[in-house]
Parts: C-alpha cells; structure tokens; sequence
C-alpha cells in the first residue's frame, strides 16, 4: 500500500513538471532575432517583422538616421543631414504629447543642428513660421537627451512645468521661457552649469529655489510680472550686475512687478531695476512696473511707461 501510494505522487508529480515544461516550451517572444540588427532582442524567439538596421550614409551607426530631404526651418552647420536618433525622439515626444500637426519631427519650430546634434531650437508659439503651429502645454520627460542644445526658445506657451530631466540639458547657455504659466521652478535647476541668459519673465512664479544661487556663469536674469513674495538671500551671491543695462539697453536683471514688499535682499530692494520690466509682447522698451504691496493698486499702474 505504502509504494502504491507513493507511486501514485510520484506518477502526479511528473505529470505536473512535464505540464509546466510544455508551458514553458509553449511560449514564444517575439521581437528583432537578427543580431545584424540596431534592435535585436536576444530572448526573441519569433522575429517580429520589426529590425530597424543602421544607416548605411551614417556609417552604419545605429544612433543615427539620415534625412533625404530638408525643410526650410531647419540649418545644418556643421556635418551632414544624418541626426541624432535620441533628439528627434523628443521632437517626436513634444508633437504626441501636445497633439501637434507635423508631417515630421524636423518640422517643429525652428531647428538648427551641428553635427548631427540639435544646438538651438526655436519653439515659441508666435503666431508665425518661425516657431511652432501651436501651443506647447507639455514638455516630455526625454527632454533630457538634448544633452547638446545651447538655446531653447519656449515663449508664448502653456508650459506650466518642467520636468525633472530638464536639468540633464547641461550645454544650455541661453533659455527663454517668458509669457508661460511656470509656478514653480525645478530644485536641480543648477544643474544647467553653462547657463548665461535665463528669462523666466510673465510667469506665475511664486518662489524661485536657493539653488539658482549656485548659478555662477549667469549674466541675464529676468524675473519680472511673475507672482513672487519673496527671493533666496543668497542671490546676492551672484555674480549679477543689478544696476546697468548692455549696450542693446536691456537689462543684466529686472524684477519687477512681482509682490516683493518685505525682507528683501539688499542687492535686489536697492537695485536700479528693482521695479523694471519689458513690455510684453516685444520686449522692445522697459516699462516701470513696481512691486504689488497694496491690494488696491490698478493694473494701470503696472503698465506705466518708464520713459
């Protein structure tokens, strides 16, 4: 009785591991099976129908493809029309994201490449060809593989937040983020080392973080018509003329119309631009805008020309 009912586990027992067995066997993945491939996928065991092989006009790199044609926005200065795979995924990610009409990625805005690298982009919504076809709400979180971009125009969006990648775009040098819907800024924003020219102007910023400070290669800091109380005490740190203007007549810092009213740094309370903005729509001349400490001060006087 004792090995009859043994065997009968045993008998069982086999059963249940040739079962699982046969289940395993039974299951296909499919995916790229050609190791010649960009994509090939090592635990496919069904080709897919989906290789993608490299360009043969960009040396057979697979972190490249090359463009036929061209459109008139966008400049090659250096190297030839085989681009960046990882900074078109953005452009691709921007158009989805916002539901954008683009036939093609190269289309946004205005694109000038270096390289095969995207090194200034123009994407403002202005109502003409040379930046986008509509409004941008949203920035993608692969913002960060535009690791080569130097100047990126945002202006006249929707863009209420940045996203934590942002700060991954470390060659930036000059950013343009004014007539947005920003509220907050992103702590890890020193990240962007290189950054000259920041202007964060007609925004809806209510606090600007202490690591801006650590921004030692800014020039040009614009913060005017945006909803601050209050600014981090170590901004005086900064290397930042807070009192003159460049030989276009703009100025190096400009901070007014916000609701700065107490416990202000002494470099920004005493600055000659302290209550000094542009006006919006051309930045074409300043207009004197002081700071909102009344609650019964008119829209009127935040417009006043300066001159």
């Amino acid at each position: 009785m004792i090995i009859e009912k043994y065997s009968s586990i045993l008998f069982f027992l086999l059963i249940i591991l040739s079962c699982e067995r046969d289940s395993e066997e039974s299951i296909d993945i499919q995916g790229c099976i050609d190791e010649t491939a960009c994509n090939y996928d090592s635990s496919a065991t069904i080709d897919d129908g989906g290789c993608v092989f490299a360009d043969q006009y960009c040396n057979s790199d697979c972190d490249y493809t090359h463009f036929e044609s061209l459109p008139s926005s966008l400049t090659i200065l250096s190297g030839d029309s085989c681009l960046y795979n990882a900074d078109i995924s953005v452009l691709d990610s921007i158009i989805r994201l916002n539901s954008l009409e683009y036939d093609s990625p190269l289309e946004v805005g205005t694109q000038t490449w270096y390289n095969g690298r995207l090194r200034f982009l123009v994407a403002g919504n202005y109502g003409n060809s040379s930046g986008v076809n509509d409004t941008i709400y949203f920035l993608p979180d692969n913002i960060g593989n535009w690791t080569e971009l130097v100047s990126l125009y945002l202006e006249w969006n929707r863009i209420s937040v940045l996203p934590d990648s942002f700060s991954e775009l470390t060659s930036l040098i000059n950013l343009y983020l004014n007539n947005n819907v920003l509220s907050s800024l992103p702590d890890n924003l020193e990240n962007l080392e290189n950054l000259y020219f920041l202007d964060l102007g007609y925004n809806e910023l209510s606090s600007v973080p202490e690591l801006i400070c650590n921004l030692g290669n800014l020039n040009y800091l614009w913060l005017f018509n945006n909803n601050l109380e209050s600014v981090p005490e170590c901004m005086c740190e900064m290397d930042l003329d807070w009192n003159n203007n460049d030989y276009g007549g703009y100025p190096y810092f400009a901070i007014g119309a916000n609701a700065l009213c107490d416990n202000i740094p002494s470099c920004i309370a005493e600055s000659e631009h302290f209550e000094l903005s542009l006006d919006q729509f051309y930045y074409s001349f300043p207009v004197y805008s002081p700071q909102d400490c009344d609650s019964t001060s008119t829209a009127v006087n935040k417009n006043s020309l300066l001159y």
